[in-house]
């Protein structure tokens, strides 16, 4: 099966973001499935979805009050390609008081786009990740 995980996380400036990021793919590897991350910030341009199977969004939730979903997610969705019927998953990186509702949002905005969601999930330490990463797929 082939994965792709498109992520709205830096983690270049956060380690805690690498450290998620490298325990998901790991998991997914370990599965035997193959997986590409795309950083939506800088390979959404080029970015097609097309050919993948399973989707999974991972978004980090804002740092105090308020669940917003980041600026670019409507547009990267609409261009990267046909993902009506594709199986996928939701993802948040926890942090402040609204994570849920943040997965909450990031479920409606999946669904808008005629993904299938078939497992969602607030990731609180790269340790969860590796949990998280086994029910991806």
């Amino acid at each position: 099966m082939r994965v792709a995980l498109v992520h709205f996380l830096s983690p270049l400036k956060n380690a805690n973001h690498k450290g998620i990021l490298q325990k998901l793919e790991n998991a997914v590897i370990k599965k035997g499935y193959q997986i590409d991350i795309f950083n939506a910030h800088t390979d959404s341009s080029t970015m097609r979805l097309t050919g993948y199977d399973y989707i999974s969004i991972i978004v980090p939730s804002s740092p105090l009050f308020g669940a917003k979903l980041p600026e670019k997610f409507d547009e990267v969705l609409e261009n990267c390609g046909m993902l009506t019927s594709k199986k996928g998953c939701a993802l948040v990186v926890k942090s402040g008081f609204s994570s849920w509702k943040t997965c909450t949002k990031l479920m409606s905005g999946m669904e808008k786009q005629g993904i299938l969601l078939d497992y969602f999930d607030v990731v609180e330490n790269p340790d969860h990740a590796s949990y998280v990463g086994k029910k991806i797929g």
